[in-house]
């Protein structure tokens, strides 16, 4: 691998400006290797980015923001690798970045110190337990325009699966941003500035995991991306204090109505919690949104945050896609990024293009075809993100990426 990210720093690098881009930075943490629940980790990180993270780098990408993403999940899962991570986030103090912290685990309540839980992060021994407070306390020191820590862990003990059936259906196609969501993300991201941090459950409350038509996952990520995909959008003015009170309410509600988790744990609650800008249930301030500004070229930047080979060609990958796929780019620039990156694949490679949910390939397309197609594209192509990858021989040899369309009203 350290072959191919030498090919990436001479393909890309040339291509870097001194220019500091807007940056949207997503750390997400997801503890996939615990037997019992590890399924249900794996089938919640998968719809995280499908069904929200996707959607929002798309609609910001609009705007000019490059997408940062740190994606932590399986073996790497550690105390130590959050720590250096939070740690190592470099923002533009000046500018415009915003930081979303997500975690999916594990978790304890922080017994006589704080609301918000101890994040176990794949680990059993009691001083290496990272606390949410320290996550968003070291992040909002980053000076980012907006700061939104989550952990989606129990603030207790952990309990047994329930079910819910959310208000959206498999979608085994395209991924789409209509009109009414991509303003609604854009007034909940780039409306505000501040910081809030938000857990799944109050002390001494488990979070629950549910079983859901897109899969199992758990009832405080069903409901937010519930949320993001159906409510928000249909609202003129929707905020962070109004989704979260809604999903407190329907967290609490599924939680107290499931059959299996009242007939095992008689009387059991969760209700999410949340504090915006140090305040309980207080407001971020309302501000301008920044002007779009056109993207950064790909290159290989110093980021500390890359431990590894994997985590930096996936970051330049996704950062050269979605240079490539811009409409605020000039064609010649975007043919030019495509023609250099072309040397990083297996000449023969075919790219598969996935569904928004499950693991359906839409369409295939040798990576030329591919490359052309997003370079030269004016019309619905929003963004194009990295699913999964593998390299032999040097290059890479297998590549699926999910693209997010633009809907226009029927």
């Amino acid at each position: 691998m350290k072959k191919l990210a030498i090919i990436l720093l001479v393909l890309l690098g040339t291509m870097a400006t001194q220019v500091q881009a807007k940056t949207i930075h997503w750390l997400t943490f997801i503890d996939t290797t615990d037997p019992n629940v590890g399924e249900t980790d794996q089938n919640t990180r998968k719809i995280l980015y499908a069904r929200w993270i996707d959607l929002v780098n798309a609609t910001l990408k609009e705007q000019g923001y490059n997408a940062n993403i740190i994606d932590v999940y399986g073996s790497k899962t550690s105390p130590e690798y959050c720590r250096d991570i939070v740690n190592d986030l470099d923002c533009d103090r000046d500018g415009e970045d915003i930081v979303v912290f997500y975690y999916v685990g594990h978790g304890t309540e922080n017994t006589g110190t704080s609301r918000f839980p101890l994040m176990l992060m794949a680990q059993s021994d009691v001083n290496k337990f990272i606390p949410h407070d320290w996550v968003h306390k070291t992040l909002k020191s980053k000076g980012a325009r907006l700061t939104v820590t989550i952990s989606m862990c129990c603030n207790a003990r952990q309990g047994v699966p329930g079910r819910i059936a959310p208000t959206f259906s498999t979608n085994y196609g395209n991924s789409y941003v209509d009109q009414d969501m991509a303003e609604c993300i854009k007034k909940m991201f780039l409306d505000y500035r501040g910081d809030i941090k938000i857990t799944s459950a109050s002390p001494a409350e488990s979070s629950w995991g549910c079983d859901s038509n897109i899969g199992p996952s758990d009832f405080f990520t069903i409901n937010l991306l519930d949320q993001f995909n159906n409510v928000l959008p249909t609202k003129s003015s929707p905020d962070w204090k109004s989704m979260m009170s809604s999903v407190k309410k329907d967290v609490y509600e599924d939680v107290r109505t499931c059959e299996g988790i009242q007939r095992r744990f008689p009387g059991s609650t969760q209700t999410p919690y949340w504090e915006c800008a140090g305040v309980r249930e207080g407001n971020l301030i309302s501000t301008n949104r920044p002007s779009v500004t056109k993207p950064t070229p790909p290159g290989l930047d110093e980021t500390p945050t890359s431990k590894d080979d994997r985590t930096i060609i996936k970051t330049e990958l996704d950062r050269a896609l979605s240079f490539i796929s811009s409409k605020n780019v000039d064609e010649r620039q975007r043919i030019a990024a495509a023609n250099k990156i072309k040397q990083a694949f297996a000449s023969d490679m075919i790219v598969r293009i996935m569904s928004q949910d499950g693991n359906v390939v839409v369409d295939k397309e040798p990576i030329s075809t591919f490359l052309g197609r997003i370079s030269t594209d004016s019309g619905l192509l929003m963004n194009v993100s990295i699913v999964d990858f593998s390299i032999q021989n040097g290059r890479i040899s297998s590549l699926k990426v999910r693209e997010v369309l633009k809907k226009n009203k029927q």
